[in-house]
């Protein structure tokens, strides 16, 4: 089993989310609040994974793994 566990910067998982989205608004309002709203979607996702990994970490370690 691998035991490594993997964390991810929300901040640069986030802006990578957003740099690599194609926002096509010519309303620079508009277009502001899409990628805000990308970015803050993207960085509470990078921090539900790294609490599900660090969740998943501790129960595969306990002593009560077999049951």
């Amino acid at each position: 089993m691998n035991n490594k566990k993997i964390k991810l910067d929300p901040d640069k998982f986030a802006r990578a989310v957003v740099s690599g989205s194609t926002i096509d608004e010519t309303d620079d309002v508009k277009a502001s609040k899409f990628a805000l709203k990308r970015y803050l979607s993207a960085y509470l996702l990078a921090e539900d994974f790294n609490n599900l990994e660090k969740k998943d970490a501790s129960i595969l370690n306990s002593k009560n793994i077999s049951e």
